[in-house]
């Protein structure tokens, strides 16, 4: 049995993911003046996709690990619907909700603030918006590209342990290949949970 330690999204930059913090630092969001006003501490939640989405059973539409964009003008007034908006996000497992603020919302509607708090889910509210086409497009590409180099990572890692073992290497020289790719430590047990072997640095 072989175990290993990842790191976080974060130190890996080849995760097909954005964490919602990460979307939040690309320029193009800062120059919108984004603020945090629920959920900071759910800020790591990765980003899987950007969906806009003004509709108030929003969640239906989502499969899980989206940031939805809205601008709230399906919303205004209305804050039973404002309310069920966030709810059906947090069923939907949605990694955060950005509300452009402007003539629908000049400023952040607690109800929605208040239950997406009351979720943990991560609400943003832009005090400077700007199209949405622009974010969705910058994060969509950004995605595309760490998927690719995901998938081009795994199968430079598959051709070059293949050749090891065609090559007959020790399983010592396997193990120091996988933990090098993973950037973590490796163990190696049977099923008593003996170790056999490790490599790379030990865990603290």
């Amino acid at each position: 049995m072989t175990t290993t330690t990842p790191r976080t999204p974060a130190q890996q930059p080849w995760e097909p993911a954005l964490s919602v913090r990460q979307v939040l630092g690309l320029e193009r969001v800062r120059a919108g003046q984004p603020e945090v006003v629920a959920g900071a501490h759910r800020l790591d939640r990765p980003v899987r996709w950007v969906h806009v989405a003004e509709a108030a059973d929003v969640g239906v539409m989502l499969s899980g690990g989206e940031m939805v964009l809205t601008t709230g003008v399906l919303l205004a007034g209305d804050e039973d619907g404002q309310g069920e908006y966030i709810r059906s996000l947090d069923r939907a497992e949605a990694a955060a909700v950005v509300l452009g603020l402007g003539r629908a919302f000049p400023a952040p509607p607690e109800v929605m603030r208040s239950a997406a708090e009351r979720c943990g889910l991560p609400m943003v509210v832009l005090h400077r918006p700007f199209p949405f086409a622009e974010l969705t497009e910058e994060v969509q590409s950004r995605l595309l590209r760490r998927k690719f180099a995901a998938v081009s990572l795994s199968e430079a890692v598959r051709t070059e342990l293949t050749g090891l073992i065609t090559a007959g290497a020790p399983v010592q020289r396997l193990l120091d290949e996988v933990a090098r790719h993973a950037g973590c430590p490796v163990v190696v047990t049977n099923l008593a949970h003996r170790v056999l072997a490790t490599a790379g640095e030990r865990a603290a």
